[in-house]
């Protein structure tokens, strides 16, 4: 029987199957009341408006008697099987009387029409007047918590005074009741709907609450029987809304079978079926009804009372739901029940949210955990099936305040959890099709949130939970299930055959004892990770986790924290590898959103864990679970490093995990949660009592895993360095996001701070020497600085002490027959320090004979016993591709005998290098590449990133000393200290710990503001609006500014060198305002020294200081500062400093040692102790740290000539302080004064200098002095050194007098007054800025000396130049095209724009103007496409060789690459226009009138034509830019168009045109393409790419302009622009009009040519020939006749001058482009009128020229037009009639339709090119162009559109005009072809 359709609706036993089974025979029932009774008919028939009430309230009155009756006798609302037999017949009947009389208003008509609601409004009050049941509910409403429940963008308030938890939130109503009065509140949007917490005392204090809720309010008494009917109205409504609800899963196979049967589309591109949408659409139907219920309940009182006792009753939903087909009734009634006719469709929904079966969940494993026992189980279920409907939550939840409700659902919809991560696993995979345009996650995901937060916030509720249905462990199992949905097997690895393989597919990973591979997650194909889907989660467990016992008891459960939290860990430790491309193409597809996507994974779902966790355990400072967190991490480390690093005993297992110094070379993962939750654990925990003896005792005695434990993090950064190198540039984005969001100071403490923490421990607790070998090995040093050990050094018993690590693996003893020599050695260095600095220094002088035997035992010792540690070093990079000189077969083949042999078993020739070759010729073979540093520019920044990573561990004290203060205030000063910042991004610098770190953040950060920072008023009169700003205070930037700790926050190497160069800049400034001198050009970053106080660090992490005396640490800075001035590697400023500046923190830390006194005597010696240091090709010399530095300040000093005062300074103590002022020379000062207070040998040494050079001075200056008095100065030096006085004071004036002339120019040329000369701003007003991905840079400008070009590929497009007459007929098929060659009549189909631009091509050049055919456009079928990305030229050029490793057998042509950033194919690289010298000028007020655009052309051309740059030097590399030699910026496009695949194009490259005109054609290409995409509606495949060039192309042909394309740009201006009429070709010179101007101009008697003013006659002639004689005026009026040229390609050349110049505003452009094209168009409107005249016969051109001959249809204008070109063509009658012999005769003559059809197409496809050009240059609307290129336009709306006057195309003295000065080259074109036709 179909559900929900009661009253023997399905009383046929044929269609219903259960009925078949019963033996029961049914039959037809009817109810104990008929429709027209007296109780009945007033309801049924209830109309609002029209009933009468009386009657309505009687009827009701009488079924309300009934209820009561009922409800007195406890009748029960639903009749089960047995539980109403009791019950006598009368009191039967009557129930089911009253069943059956609303079963009448309980049907499907309630998802449609209101009717029903009004007949149960009025049901429910029970003969009450509806209004006033309403008020009596409210009036005896009560409720211990506040029920107002909102959706999400609700306005509420949130009191901070009051809350217990952060997520406490008030409805309006509650917060104005209680007032608040002076607490801390905040009034914010809810964004995932909410529900008040007035009253839950979980939550809010009792003195939050209002009036009317909380423990002090009292329920009142009330009547039940006021609502025993209404009892039965919700029960039946609630089963109508579940029987709907019903077969879900039947209706949603059969609509996704429907659509799938719909869809045309294959399987495997078959869209997924929406099944959000689907959802939501079956939900929705009964949105009525839900609302109907949630407005019952909103009565308050009774009323939610009786709603929430019907949700919990067990026996209503028993009798519900326990009938089956065996117990049908033999009268036939049928009841509106959940009983057996949809039990079966119930199960299928039930089994259609269990979550696959290789999850288990404790309290959802089988169908059976999914029984209802109540309605508001079964309401919990379909809330969740449902996918969260908003009404059906708010209806859920409104219920919460009621008495057992609250615990109830909680349990219940936590105890079936797991459905809603089923449930929202299926909407991410159902969205995870591309098509979706909806998101459906995100607020299915809010609106489940808006579920489970009003119950978390209860710690109480949560306790009970999670030891009912295990809360936490169950949280964590369906997030495991969400973002686990595809594991893969990891590709991280220890083992040394794995170390250098350069691809996953080659790695090694076997495992021992039958340990499985580690499987980590991965974000490909992750529907739940690719739509945040589990952020839900996320949400829940961060609330539960806030309540800090729950988080204590949770790390102590092993199936919880140890089992499920774990076991997510783990499949995150090492996920989303990154392998380093090192050869071929770049990566061909961008990966930042999978990068984004694991970072924000691991930060919601275990970073924030971590920090709550960990928090809650520091508050009630539990000892126990501290240890217990740690040793399940420590557990699962020692598991995945096993799987890393298989070993089978723990002899091997000590052995092999403590020799390995590096991870993978060429793969990195950025996620390592394992390593930063034992990081957190180490340093959060150390201040519990007791803990660090644990860590001592279990982790600190296994140094093997203390040694391994330091890999990873050190990994990390290591790759940071490398990518800031651009070593990892063929990754693209991927690379760089990863350690751009690493870096970020507000997610600081999730990675990079805890990584940090790790090494640091790590550092301090394993042998010191053993980590600087692992930290340079880890950069990649090891291969161009070799340590050679000497031997037993650090061996002694103070060496032991400060480098030792926690195990003491090292066993470094002195072999007894060596002891006697080594003790000797050591004691002669202790004892006689100053003899191996003095020899080292060459003080040998004065030595006395004694301390010659010694120091010669000393070197003999350690030469002969090898006691002195070496040091080679060597830049030299060799190429890692042999050079392929003759066959390249042959290192391959040299490969496979090398491979060969070794699989034979024969030893390679070891005295044979190894031939490299390139890896892509063995891609499918196992490969090693061992040498990582292939570019000498990368071994700068290894070094950097190793300095600046042992800085970070000495200097840093967060997380190992520093209070949360302290921490909070280094964090705001290093923000501010990049510049002004606005109060939410200093905020945000602060990274938060956990859910509640703002709440310890915000404790401190405004007192921490005030004391720090000043506050900025943002600027009054900005034209948009800006915010307020804070600025560090002087005093704060001089004492606190760390730069270390800054390095530390810097997202790149770039982001922190110019903040440095900010500081040294400020250093320097400040030493200036002081008034002192600036001792040095270059000052220097200004690092601070600290306090090497033991009491400021944690316990044992002082023993990282130990670090900076170690011997391998001290010689790596060495090389550095002894390969300053390498000609092989170059050594950044910064990268010298921080050596230095790590060598003073060495013996800083040594002055301030407090320790044993042999251990500071030793560490004093270390600086004294010799090494010998080897570079290649140039040194090989012993030294010690003492006097290489005094060598290197020695130096310094002398170059600045400041030896004496600072040597001096140095022994008097003056620069040993915390923050020194200087440059290079002042830093080593501050080492030297530091050393001196430590060593008398240093300081005797420094005297012996300082005294050696005060008597150099004092010998000079007598010697000096007695010269004066001998003799006076020589009149010949006098006289030189007045000449050169002379010479200097010269320059100055000239240099003097040239600033004045050019500011008199200024003046004059550009008609500017001297005020306005000096108010002029030289800065680029339109500079723009680019970015470069292959190094780097961003927003950076285009200069001359670093390019930039647009990454483009070049096509070959001839579609506008194939198009054929539309006016012809259409060939049927394309196929059959040449078919028709030989009919005549279809001869016209063949006249394409391409084959007559070949014909025009052909016909012969005016001998008398033999540069036009320099200029003519050519046909150009070239289309570079672009995607819009730049790079700077030089960049993109080293990056493509490197991608072909530098072949020669490739040509430029074919070196196809992938743009860094979007992988689009590109083979050229177009230089983009420059920033260009900005000298601006007067222009004349607008509008301007042609001859104003005229003159500001004409000033804008002789610019273009002038030098670009005042240098000679920025000229010619402006040349190279532009050049099309190769090495240029145009080289490859010229290049490319001669290696076309096109015939065509091949050949037109064979005509001699100058560049500009190339590009000038192949701009008019690209509009021209555009143009024709434009009307055809085509999209942009990328936004921008068709418009992107031509600007560029413009303004490349400027500057490859010669004189001629200059005289044709002038001479275009001058014929367009001149104001011509048909008289003034007959009126005398003087007579001649002048051209409107918009000033009054005095008549000029110079001017020679009619309709010209004297600046245009003088434009007019380029090159100042003789003045014509009058006779000649109208015959070469022009240098160069306009019908000569192209409309189109004319005009670009126009603009391309016009927007090279930038320092003509946008408006004025704007309007000087609009005049070109408005004079062009006359133009064009002449130029086809001519060939239209010529088209006529003789005869008719007579006639035209008198006016007799009409053409029907034509305007008047046009029509007079074309009489002139007449009257101009028969002006010298020999002429004309020479001309007519040599027209060939037209095939027909144009007829007046043919006139006007002409003139539309010409000019309508003409206004389209100008539209689509002004667009190009940026000067355009694309409403306007858009509305220009629709096909149904007509000629006279574009016109009107783009401004131009119909009426006034051009004028008749105009086409005259132009018809005149194309007389003689029409002669010549007579002259040698004989029959010219003009089409």
């Amino acid at each position: 029987m179909p559900p929900g359709e009661p009253v023997g609706s399905s009383s046929d036993p044929e269609k219903d199957p259960e009925l078949q089974k019963s033996s029961k025979t049914p039959q037809k029932y009817e109810p104990q009341f008929k429709r027209n009774d007296w109780f009945v008919e007033p309801l049924v028939n209830f109309d609002a408006d029209s009933s009468a009430m009386e009657d309505v309230l009687r009827a009701v009155q009488y079924w309300g008697e009934i209820a009561k009756d009922l409800r007195s006798q406890n009748y029960p609302i639903a009749e089960g099987i047995d539980n109403w037999k009791s019950f006598d017949q009368s009191t039967i009947q009557k129930a089911r009387m009253l069943d059956d009389f609303l079963d009448l208003f309980i049907t499907k008509k309630l998802y449609n029409d209101d009717k029903e609601y009004e007949i149960l409004r009025v049901l429910i009050a029970q003969g009450m007047p509806y209004l006033d049941f309403i008020e009596k509910m409210m009036e005896v409403d009560f409720s211990l918590k506040c029920n107002t429940i909102w959706e999400n963008d609700a306005v509420a308030f949130r009191c901070n005074t009051c809350a217990y938890t952060p997520c406490m939130s008030l409805c309006e109503a509650c917060f104005v009741s209680n007032g608040h009065v002076g607490h801390d509140y905040t009034r914010f949007f809810s964004r995932e709907g909410g529900a008040c917490d007035c009253g839950n005392q979980d939550v809010i204090k009792a003195s939050g609450n209002c009036s009317a809720h909380g423990d002090e309010s009292k329920r009142p008494k009330y009547d039940m029987t006021d609502v025993c009917l209404a009892e039965y109205i919700v029960t039946k409504l609630l089963v109508r809304l579940f029987l709907e609800y019903r077969g879900w899963t039947r209706r949603q196979h059969r609509a996704e079978e429907s659509y799938h049967q719909q869809s045309n589309e294959p399987v495997q591109r078959r869209p997924l079926f929406d099944i959000g949408e689907f959802t939501e659409r079956d939900a929705k139907q009964t949105k009525k009804v839900v609302e109907f219920l949630q407005e019952i309940s909103n009565y308050g009182g009774p009323m939610r009372q009786i709603v929430s006792e019907i949700l919990q009753s067990k026996e209503l939903y028993k009798a519900l739901t326990e009938k089956t087909g065996e117990h049908y009734d033999e009268s036939g009634r049928v009841e509106l029940s959940l009983d057996w006719r949809t039990t079966h469709m119930f199960m299928d929904d039930r089994a259609s949210v269990l979550p696959d079966g290789k999850y288990k969940f404790s309290h959802l494993s089988s169908i059976e955990s999914t029984e209802c026992f109540t309605l508001l189980d079964e309401l919990i279920f379909w809330i969740d099936r449902q996918l969260f409907p908003q009404y059906l939550v708010n209806f859920g939840l409104s219920l919460l305040s009621e008495p057992g409700y609250r615990d109830a659902f909680a349990f219940r919809f936590f105890a079936w959890y797991p459905i809603c991560g089923k449930v929202i696993s299926e909407l991410c995979i159902s969205q995870s099709d591309n098509h979706r345009t909806e998101d459906r996650v995100s607020p299915a995901c809010s609106r489940a949130v808006h579920v489970t937060v009003q119950m978390l916030s209860s710690a109480h509720l949560c306790e009970v939970l999670n030891e009912k249905v295990q809360l936490v462990k169950t949280i964590f199992d369906v997030t495991r299930y969400m973002i686990c949905e595809r594991l893969v097997d990891s590709e991280i690895s220890l083992k040394h055959c794995n170390t250098f393989k350069e691809k996953p597919r080659f790695l090694n990973m076997s495992t021992n004892d039958g340990r499985p591979n580690w499987n980590v997650m991965t974000m490909v194909k992750n529907a739940a990770l690719n739509h945040h889907g589990y952020w839900f989660v996320m949400g829940d467990i961060q609330n539960v986790l806030t309540h800090t016992a729950i988080a204590v008891d949770s790390v102590f459960d092993d199936a919880c924290f140890g089992g499920s939290y774990m076991r997510m860990m783990c499949q995150m430790q090492g996920m989303n590898p990154i392998w380093r491309i090192i050869s071929g193409n770049a990566q061909e597809h961008d990966l930042g959103e999978e990068v984004q996507r694991a970072y924000t994974l691991e930060f919601e779902s275990l970073a924030v864990t971590l920090f709550n966790i960990v928090a809650a355990i520091q508050q009630e400072e539990n000892l126990n679970a501290a240890r217990r967190f740690f040793d399940h991490i420590k557990r699962q480390l020692e598991e995945w490093f096993h799987v890393l690093l298989p070993v089978s005993t723990y002899e091997e297992r000590d052995e092999r995990w403590s020799q390995v110094t590096r991870a993978q070379a060429y793969v990195v993962s950025f996620h390592i949660p394992l390593h930063r939750h034992i990081s957190t654990a180490l340093t959060h925990f150390t201040e519990l009592p007791g803990f660090y003896e644990y860590i001592r005792s279990t982790l600190l005695e296994d140094e093997p895993l203390v040694r391994i434990l330091l890999i990873h993090p050190l990994r990390i950064q290591v790759a940071r360095s490398e990518i800031h190198c651009n070593m990892w540039v063929r990754n693209g984005g991927t690379a760089r996001m990863s350690a751009l969001i690493y870096s970020q100071s507000n997610v600081s403490s999730a990675f990079q701070t805890p990584d940090v923490d790790l090494i640091r421990f790590c550092a301090a607790h394993i042998e010191k020497d053993f980590f600087m070998e692992t930290l340079t090995t880890s950069f990649n040093l090891t291969e161009s600085i070799k340590v050679e050990r000497g031997n037993y050094v650090e061996t002694d018993a103070e060496s032991h002490a400060m480098f030792q690590g926690c195990g003491d693996l090292e066993d470094r003893d002195v072999p007894e027959k060596r002891q006697p020599l080594h003790n000797r050695y050591r004691s002669l260095i202790r004892e006689h320090p100053i003899l191996i600095d003095r020899t080292i220094l060459g003080y040998t002088d004065n030595m006395a004979y004694e301390d010659h035997l010694i120091r010669q035992e000393i070197f003999d010792l350690m030469a002969r016993e090898s006691f002195a540690t070496k040091i080679s070093i060597d830049f030299e990079i060799e190429n890692p591709i042999a050079p392929m000189t003759g066959d390249p077969r042959i290192p391959i083949i040299g490969e496979f005998i090398r491979r060969h042999l070794v699989a034979g078993g024969v030893a390679p020739d070891e005295s044979i290098a190894d031939r490299e070759y390139d890896p892509s010729l063995f891609d499918d073979d196992d490969l090693e590449r061992r040498v990582v540093i292939r570019e000498s520019e990368w071994i700068d920044p290894m070094f950097w990133g190793m300095f600046k990573l042992i800085a970070e561990l000495v200097v840093v004290r967060v997380n190992s000393g520093a209070t949360s203060e302290e921490h909070y205030r280094s964090e705001m000063v290093n923000c501010m200290a990049m510049g002004n910042v606005p109060y939410s991004r200093l905020r945000a610098s602060i990274s938060e710990k956990g859910s509640r770190g703002s709440e310890l953040i915000d404790k401190h950060f405004e007192r921490i503001l005030k004391e720090i920072g000043e506050f900025n008023d943002p600027a009054e009169f900005s034209t948009h609006l800006q915010q307020g700003s804070y600025r560090l205070k002087t005093e704060i930037w001089d004492q606190e500014v760390c730069p270390v700790f800054f390095m530390m926050r810097s997202a790149s190497l770039k982001q922190a060198r110019e903040v440095f160069a900010k500081m040294q800049e400020r250093e320097r400034k400040n030493v200036i305002d002081k008034g002192e001198q600036a001792l040095e050009e270059r000052f220097w970053v200004p690092f601070r020294l600290i306090d090497f106080d033991e009491k400021r660090r944690h316990q044992g992490i002082a023993n990282i200081y130990n670090l900076l005396l170690t011997e391998r640490f001290l010689i790596h800075c060495v090389a550095v500062l002894a390969s300053e001035h390498d000609t092989l590697v170059k050594f950044h400023d910064g990268t010298i400093q921080l050596a230095v500046y790590l060598l003073t923190l060495g013996i800083k830390y040594v002055q301030q040692f407090k320790g044993d006194e042999s251990i500071r005597k030793h560490m004093i010696n270390i600086f004294h102790t010799p090494f010998k240091l080897v570079k290649e090709r140039e040194l090989d010399f012993y030294l010690t740290i003492s006097s290489f530095m005094i060598r290197l300040l020695t130096m310094e000093c002398k170059r600045n000539d400041q030896l004496i005062p600072v040597f001096r300074k140095v022994l008097a103590g003056d620069y040993d302080r915390e923050k020194v002022t200087g440059g290079k020379m002042i830093y080593l000062a501050r080492f030297m004064s530091v050393l001196i207070s430590v060593s008398p040998a240093a300081r005797e040494l420094i005297q012996e200098k300082l005294q050696k050079e005060e008597v150099r001075l004092n010998q000079l200056v007598s010697q000096q002095q007695s010269a004066a008095n001998k003799s006076p100065l020589d009149p010949v030096k006098k006289a030189a050194k007045e000449a050169a006085k002379r010479r200097m004071q010269a320059i100055m004036q000239n240099s003097a007098k040239k600033s004045a002339q050019t500011m008199k120019k200024l003046m004059t040329t550009e008609g500017m007054s001297a005020d306005e000369v000096n108010t002029v701003d030289p800065s680029q007003q339109n500079r723009k800025m680019y970015q470069c991905p292959i190094c780097g840079e961003l927003e950076t400008p285009n200069t001359v000396e670093n390019p930039f070009g647009m990454l483009a590929k070049l096509t070959t497009n001839f579609v506008c130049e194939e198009q054929i007459d539309a006016s012809f007929d259409p060939i049927e098929s394309l196929l059959e095209y040449d078919a028709y060659q030989d009919y005549e009549a279809m001869s016209p189909q063949k006249e394409t724009r391409r084959h007559y631009a070949d014909k025009r091509r052909m016909a012969p050049i005016d001998a008398s103007q033999p540069e036009l055919a320099k200029i003519r456009a050519p046909l150009v079928g070239t289309d570079p496409k672009t995607c819009g990305h730049t790079a700077h030229i030089e960049c993109f050029n080293a990056y493509r060789a490197s991608l072909y490793d530098s072949r020669e057998l490739n040509p430029d042509h074919l070196r196809q690459v992938q743009c860094p950033m979007c992988r689009y194919n590109a083979n050229i690289i177009l230089p983009i226009t420059l920033d260009k010298p900005y000298l601006p000028f007067k222009t004349p007020p607008s509008p301007l009138s042609f001859s104003d655009a005229w003159k500001v052309m004409d000033v804008i051309l002789k610019k273009a034509k002038a030098p670009v740059f005042q240098e000679d030097e920025k000229n010619m590399k402006y040349d190279a830019t532009y050049s099309t030699r190769k090495g240029g910026g145009l080289y490859e496009l010229q290049k490319g168009r001669k290696n076309s695949s096109d015939f065509t194009e091949r050949q037109s490259t064979l005509e001699s045109v100058t560049t500009s005109t190339y590009l000038v054609s192949l701009t008019v290409a690209i509009v021209e393409r555009a143009s024709l995409l434009r009307k055809m509606g085509a999209p942009e495949r990328r936004k921008n790419s068709r418009t992107s060039l031509t600007e560029h192309l413009m303004t490349a042909s400027v500057a490859t302009s010669k004189d001629v394309d200059f005289d044709v740009t002038l001479s275009a201006m001058t014929n367009l622009f001149a104001k011509v009429t048909e008289d003034t070709l007959t009126r005398t010179p003087s007579s001649s009009p002048r051209p409107s101007t918009s000033r009054e101009s005095p008549p000029n008697s110079e001017e020679i040519v009619p309709g010209l003013t004297a600046d245009e006659m003088a434009a007019m002639v380029v090159k100042s020939p003789p003045k014509p004689p009058p006779t000649e005026i109208t015959e070469h009026r022009l240098k160069i006749p306009l019908f000569v040229l192209e409309p189109k390609s004319t005009l670009v050349r126009m603009m391309a001058v016009l927007i090279d110049n930038q320092s003509v505003t946008k408006d004025i452009q704007r309007e000087i482009a609009q005049d070109m094209i408005r004079a062009c168009v006359g133009w064009v409107t002449s130029y086809t009128l001519f060939c239209l005249v010529l088209r006529l016969t003789e005869q008719e051109i007579r006639m035209l020229s008198n006016g007799d001959l009409k053409l029907e249809g034509v305007a008047d204008h046009l029509l007079a037009e074309a009489e002139s070109i007449a009257r101009a063509l028969m002006s010298n009658p020999e002429y004309f009639k020479h001309l007519m012999e040599r027209v060939a005769g037209p095939d027909e003559i144009p007829t007046a339709e043919v006139f006007v059809k002409s003139i539309e197409r010409c000019l309508l496809d003409f206004l389209r090119f100008s539209s689509e050009l002004l667009i190009h240059c940026d000067l355009g609307s694309q409403d306007i162009v858009n509305f220009i290129h629709d096909p149904k336009i007509r000629l006279d709306e574009s016109l009107s559109i783009m401004g131009i006057d119909a009426n006034q195309l051009s004028l008749p003295g105009k086409a005259a005009y132009y018809t005149l000065a194309f007389r003689n080259p029409l002669a010549w074109m007579m002259k040698n072809n004989k029959f010219v036709s003009f089409h």
